[in-house]
């Protein structure tokens, strides 16, 4: 897996793309879960891009350097634990489960362990006490996230994805 140098230019773009979301999650305190959220697509578009194996090392990359750039290193842990790796499952579950039901049961119980895993991390530091709705809300904005980030990578495919790859023959 040798990469040419524009490829590896596009990366470094990414990288310093998904860094910028990063890093605007400890300073924009209100919009956290949102620029987290943001930070994933990215991963999705190196996942689009350049594969699965190149997606986790840009995901191993991408948490590691948040985690030392970031003011804020209790929030960093639902990125690593959640949303960069959910970029990852979900071009897994995707690609290798055909039933759509197997698919969206698979993508729920993976989202229920990263939940109960911040969870269990996060408290480990700071007093944090869920209540049934909240994880019932967690479900449905799950379902819409999950919707909203197909909504992105199919548009990507579609629009972007064609006039980057014209731009890096050139």
């Amino acid at each position: 897996m040798l990469l040419k140098g524009k490829e590896t230019a596009y990366l470094g773009v990414l990288l310093g793309l998904n860094q910028l979301f990063i890093l605007l999650s400890s300073v924009i305190e209100t919009n956290t879960i949102m620029l987290f959220a943001a930070a994933a697509l990215v991963v999705g578009i190196v996942v689009v891009e350049f594969g699965g194996k190149s997606a986790i090392i840009f995901y191993a990359a991408s948490c590691l350097l948040g985690f030392f750039l970031t003011f804020n290193k209790i929030e960093i842990i639902t990125y690593i634990l959640f949303f960069g790796l959910y970029s990852i499952f979900k071009h897994i579950f995707e690609t290798r489960i055909s039933s759509g039901k197997i698919r969206y049961v698979s993508k729920f119980v993976f989202f229920n362990i990263s939940l109960a895993a911040m969870y269990l991390v996060i408290r480990m530091f700071t007093p944090l006490y869920l209540y049934w709705w909240m994880i019932l809300g967690a479900q449905v904005l799950f379902f819409l996230y999950d919707y909203a980030f197909t909504v992105f990578i199919n548009q990507y495919i579609e629009k972007i994805q064609p006039k980057i790859k014209k731009a890096i023959k050139n």
